[in-house]
């Protein structure tokens, strides 16, 4: 019965010291910056979507039917890389079709790691050799979707110039 009392009271702390759930802030609300509806066909706007990704420097990693795949990548600074990977869905939605899109901006830091060559012999010691090795690497610091509305209208702006329609006449 003590094991148990320890077990339970152990989960307990340990769901507490968690931290909050993402997923409860999820509201699943019917209206979203990812996403906007057009009068015209969904693999007619995907190639909008390819036009405007490629027009402002993101390389297309994959095209798979009605959907996009991109990247674009930046130094901000000497020891810092930032990754934006682009998600792009078409889908035929009522008389036309609905873009679906979604960013990620990932956060790299360049990590150094130095060592030294050491050597031992049972009988003198060990005594280390003048011989250094150096070797960067870049580490994931930070991951996020990018939620910012005005990100996404300019994209979908850009998208729908492509297909000749007025910013207003998209949505």
């Amino acid at each position: 019965m003590k094991k148990l009392l320890v077990a339970v009271v152990t989960a307990v702390v340990l769901t507490a010291c968690g931290g909050h759930s993402v997923y409860l802030d999820e509201a699943f609300k019917p209206e979203s910056p990812y996403q906007r509806k057009y009068s015209l066909q969904a693999p007619q706007v995907c190639n909008a979507a390819q036009l405007a990704l490629l027009s402002q420097g993101y390389r297309i990693e994959k095209v798979e039917a009605l959907q996009i795949k991109a990247r674009k990548d930046f130094q901000p600074d000497d020891e810092t890389n930032v990754t934006i990977d682009f998600d792009v869905m078409c889908k035929d939605f009522e008389a036309g079709s609905m873009v679906f899109a979604n960013a990620v901006e990932t956060t790299y830091m360049l990590k150094k790691n130095t060592g030294a060559t050491s050597l031992s012999i049972p009988a003198a010691g060990s005594f280390s050799l003048p011989w250094s090795k150096s070797a960067d690497s870049l580490v994931k610091v930070a991951g996020k979707t990018i939620a910012d509305p005005q990100f996404y209208a300019r994209f979908l702006d850009l998208m729908a110039s492509y297909l000749k329609l007025p910013p207003s006449r998209s949505r």
